[in-house]
């Protein structure tokens, strides 16, 4: 299952967070003290790989302990921690189908909630309703009975006075069962089955030759309730596979940097004793990764030639030459190993090439490197860079325990990289996104090379309010300066790359354009429709009034940027104020949504493309009530003109920065889900391209393919 969003409640200073979006990367970022970390390990105690309970008395926000927690009166069990919403793959779904009746359609997403005392409770959408297992077909059946009972014949007139007690007895039998079964609106589970189980028994001994028809109906009436009843409620048992279904949570907070000594005696000694400890994790995951044993290492040292000589005798040549046999299969190893180590690591790690050394003498294992500027000088591992130390440990840390222990789970760094230099930093992000094909990764920093410029939508800043409880941006950027700085410094140099880099920019509106363009682009290069090309590069620029400003910083060096503008009436002052100063006699640079959709005229923006039936539903649960629509003759007016007109008929407030916040749940939804956008959608984001497409060409422009004119 992938989580698809998370909720903090009652912990620490998070009274509620709401809901978190994930996406396989997530980053957390904010100043020290915002609660980053408070989010990480209450995420992660959520089903933590190994026990690691929550504790009230530490956890619960400490201003309400007594009041709320211990005066209140309450248990654990009142009080939640953590929910977390999953997608249900197929897999899985095929699973619960097989538990569901046939008419139920099994869920598509679980949200599962942990409490303080360790409890689970599931929700499922759709929802599944427990359907009650009625008494009716027994109760007919019983009926049946006592009517057939009732008109039993006597077999002789002699027997006319006995088998009218028969009658009354099963009459009243059948009768005094349907009162019982009348006080039981649901018979599933131990107790109605018990009951039925008693029922059909007791039927059995009135069976005779005169009611054995009689009975075998009604055994036919209770057979086919019994089992139901057997089987129990739906509920629990999918519950039940849910819970064993639940990625497990891995929280890595001290990465232990491998020593370049190490004493083999002493690690597993260490090893046995201690396994989690952060250093000896490392140095395991070292052997690990390259199929070394460090018994193995250790035992291959031992000279038996040295040991009889300490106890006085003489060693003999066989002595001596398993001796040398050992020395030489484990140098072997050690070279094989070294070579092994020194290619995968450079696939990961470009500041420079390494050449990595695992050496054995006696006892000791050591670590030597060497790099491709002094490729003859080997300098032992704490010699190195702590950067290099850093990375190094890490990479054999998360790539052995991803690809072994941690399949199915989902990754917490908390504060990773934070000896690496800028450049390293960023080579982290690229790190973070392969270990992602794997497994969903979520991580804090506050450096700003850690946050992924291209992928902004991705960032959670966390802030503290006045009160001292975290707050957490789902949707917007917080106007605290130490928070947004890295987030700022992250497009900025995101943009900066742009700048000197590419030569094909195109400058688009806001934040919303920006998301909308990357998920567009990719679904209709997915599709086989026009595409931007890899070398073109999209900035946003906060607004209309700033798109002139941005562009002169790119026109300072010698880049002319496109320009994407709304065909409302801001994007056309916007457009003329260009012509006539940056841009003048420029005017295939400036691309109109209006021009690129075939549509002249009209008034469009980036949200019409989509089309109201994608944006409502993610707008609607952001409002006091749902908006909709009315039909708008000619549509002379664009769609967040519609619904900022509709919403003020109404009286509804729309929320600021609506449409970012739409644009950043439907991406990550895009994202999550695999969700593919109806063709006239990509129809019209296609023709968008290849407008752009076109004014980018040098030569003559291609033609738009016929079914997309």
């Amino acid at each position: 299952m992938k989580a698809k969003r998370f909720r903090i409640q009652n912990f620490r200073n998070i009274d509620d967070s709401g809901w978190i979006l994930l996406d396989q990367v997530t980053a957390f970022v904010g100043r020290n003290e915002s609660g980053k970390t408070t989010l990480l390990k209450a995420l992660h105690k959520f089903n933590p790989a190994s026990t690691e309970p929550y504790d009230p008395m530490r956890e619960f926000p400490r201003d309400r302990y007594m009041r709320d927690f211990v005066g209140g009166g309450s248990k654990g069990s009142d009080w939640p921690v953590c929910s977390v919403a999953f997608a249900v793959d197929d897999a899985l779904k095929a699973d619960m189908a097989d538990l569901l009746p046939p008419d139920q359609i099994p869920p598509t997403e679980v949200i599962a909630t942990r409490y303080y005392d360790g409890s689970i409770t599931f929700e499922y959408e759709p929802d599944i309703a427990e359907q009650p297992l009625s008494p009716e077909p027994v109760l007919a059946g019983l009926k049946a009975f006592a009517s057939g009972a009732r008109r039993l014949r006597a077999p002789t007139p002699e027997q006319e006075e006995a088998t009218a007690e028969t009658r009354n007895a099963l009459a009243q039998w059948a009768t005094q069962w349907q009162d019982k079964l009348k006080g039981s609106a649901d018979l599933r589970g131990d107790a109605g089955a018990k009951m039925l189980a008693k029922l059909k028994a007791e039927a059995e001994t009135k069976s005779s030759p005169q009611t054995a028809d009689l009975v075998e109906a009604l055994h036919e009436a209770v057979d086919p309730v019994l089992e139901a009843a057997k089987e129990g409620p739906v509920l629990p048992k999918l519950d039940s596979l849910i819970e064993d279904a639940l990625p497990v949570l891995i929280y890595f907070e001290n990465y232990g940097v491998l020593d370049s000594a190490i004493y083999l005696p002493r690690f597993l000694e260490d090893l046995q004793r201690d396994r989690n400890n952060p250093r000896v994790r490392t140095i395991n995951a070292m052997f690990k990764h390259v199929a070394l044993d460090a018994k193995d290492i250790a035992d291959l040292g031992a000279e038996e030639a040295r040991a009889q000589r300490q106890n006085g005798q003489q060693p003999n040549a066989e002595t001596v030459a398993k001796d040398q046999r050992r020395k030489e299969e484990r140098a072997i190893r050690l070279n094989s190993a070294s070579n092994d180590i020194s290619t995968r690591f450079s696939d990961w790690w470009s500041q420079r090439r390494h050449k990595i050394r695992y050496h054995a003498d006696g006892d000791y294992f050591r670590i030597w490197v060497a790099d491709d500027r002094r490729p003859d000088v080997e300098i032992e591992l704490e010699a190195r860079s702590k950067g290099f130390q850093w990375f190094f440990s890490f990479y054999l840390v998360f790539l052995v325990e991803s690809e072994e222990g941690h399949k199915d789970a989902i990754l917490l760094l908390d504060e990773p990289g934070m000896n690496l230099h800028p450049t390293a930093q960023q080579e982290l992000l690229a790190f973070f996104e392969r270990l992602a094909e794997k497994n969903q990764l979520v991580y804090t920093t506050h450096s700003p090379f850690l946050v992924d410029g291209e992928h902004i939508y991705r960032v959670r800043p966390v802030t503290e309010d006045n009160t001292g409880h975290s707050r957490i941006s789902a949707d917007t950027w917080p106007r605290d300066r130490e928070t947004i700085f890295p987030l700022q410094a992250a497009a900025g140099y995101a943009m900066l790359r742009g700048l000197f880099q590419h030569k094909k920019n195109v400058l688009v509106e806001g934040m919303s354009d920006y998301y909308y363009l990357h998920a567009l682009n990719q679904q209709c290069r997915a599709k086989g429709l026009p595409a931007l090309s890899e070398d073109i590069y999209i900035t946003p620029c906060g607004g209309t009034k700033l798109v002139g400003h941005i562009a002169a910083l790119f026109l300072g060096q010698d880049v002319r940027p496109l320009i994407l503008l709304d065909s409302d009436e801001a994007g056309r002052v916007r457009r003329d104020a260009l012509l006539k100063e940056l841009y003048l006699g420029k005017d295939s640079n400036i691309v109109m949504l209006d021009d690129a959709l075939q549509q002249p005229g009209a008034t469009v923006e980036i949200e019409d493309i989509l089309g109201e039936d994608v944006i409502l539903p993610v707008l609607n649960p952001l409002l006091s009530e749902p908006l909709r629509l009315p039909e708008e003759e000619g549509r002379t007016r664009s769609l967040p003109d519609r619904i900022k007109a509709s919403a003020k008929e109404k009286d509804i407030d729309l929320p600021d920065g609506w449409k970012t916040t739409v644009a950043l749940q439907l991406v990550s939804s895009w994202s999550q889900q695999g969700v593919v956008l109806p063709d006239p959608v990509l129809e019209r984001a296609g023709k968008l391209f290849f407008a752009i497409q076109e004014r980018f060409a040098a030569s003559a422009p291609a033609q738009l393919p016929a079914w997309l004119r």
